[in-house]
């Protein structure tokens, strides 16, 4: 039988017991739960380990090794090479390296996670039923990606307005007063639309008729013809995916527009993409790796009473996508 630990001052006497009481079963059947019986029905199952976390409950760690839930999206919402993708990867190389188990959950079944016994979660993931759910989990250590869900989670982020107003500077600086931000429909993609109207604003330059916000979740040729049309000079596309690569040739190709000479482009950072476009792409890098490192180390640090709210920062790559006006 698993050993038991619990977060209270009763030590680990009585745990199947307390168990058992919470969830309405025997002890037998706590017993065999936690040794991973394929006898327990699924809802009982779900009942003993609910009421296990309420308790405090784990089995020892130090007999097994720590098993941590990775929450992301389903493969078909998942574009090879873009944010969600490349951070899972980082994740499930850094909790390898510290011989933690994973068990990695997408949103389509994320109801999963009632039935498997976990020591943390990690997610990547934005569903408002995952995040809701995330919310009602206790007594474990849950980290996540953004900081709109602090109250809640440790959260390692990149400031979202910060990054913005690097965009915007930098635009700003090389002359372009009449730009265009093509954003994630989230809150982190409205922040940093936000951001560069904050630089326009303080510059003297109005951004409610000389910054264009595009929805990503919008059709992308819709959004290159109406920024053309209103002359924008820069656009800026503030996601990590690969929706830049569909924006650039939307604007070479099928507009005939050149890059940078008639219309400056700047993305994210693509690892092994952006420097082999034509031209090559100037972006913001957020530092993925670093984010995964940190997310295993603090998830792995098993502490839930104190939340870590830690702030990473994003990085300009200047190459030949963004042209000095005169």
């Amino acid at each position: 039988m698993a050993e038991a630990r619990v977060r209270t001052g009763n030590g680990t006497t009585g745990v199947l017991a307390q168990v058992a009481l919470r969830a309405r079963v025997s002890t037998g059947t706590v017993s065999r739960v936690f040794n991973n019986s394929s006898l327990i029905p699924s809802e009982t199952r779900s009942r003993v380990l609910s009421a296990a976390r309420e308790l405090g409950f784990r089995p020892r760690v130090g007999v097994r090794s720590k098993q941590i839930a990775l929450v992301t999206e389903p493969p078909y919402k998942t574009v090879m090479g873009g944010y969600v993708n490349t951070l899972t990867q980082y994740i499930c190389f850094a909790l390898s390296r510290a011989d933690a188990g994973i068990t990695m959950i997408t949103e389509d079944r994320i109801g999963n996670l009632s039935d498997c016994w976990f020591d943390g979660i990690i997610g990547i993931a934005w569903e408002p039923e995952t995040i809701d759910i995330l919310k009602h989990m206790s007594n474990l250590p849950i980290v996540w990606l953004s900081d709109n869900h602090s109250d809640y989670f440790h959260t390692i982020y990149v400031d979202c307005h910060a990054t913005g107003r690097l965009a915007g500077q930098y635009l700003f600086d090389k002359g372009h007063r009449r730009i265009a931000v093509i954003h994630e429909p989230d809150y982190t993609g409205k922040g940093r639309a936000e951001g560069v109207a904050e630089i326009l604003r303080e510059n003297g330059v109005d951004p409610d008729h000389n910054l264009f916000r595009f929805s990503s979740a919008r059709p992308l040729h819709l959004a290159v013809k109406q920024l053309i049309d209103a002359g924008c000079t820069a656009v800026w596309v503030t996601g990590e995916d690969m929706k830049v690569l569909e924006v650039n040739w939307l604007i070479q190709e099928l507009a005939g527009k050149r890059i940078p000479e008639d219309i400056s482009l700047m993305g994210f950072e693509n690892p092994g993409i952006s420097e082999f476009l034509r031209p090559s792409l100037t972006t913001i890098a957020s530092p993925l790796r670093e984010t995964a490192e940190k997310a295993v180390e603090i998830v792995l640090h098993d502490e839930f009473d104190s939340l870590q709210k830690v702030e990473l920062s994003g990085r300009l790559i200047e190459r030949n996508s963004v042209i000095t006006l005169k």
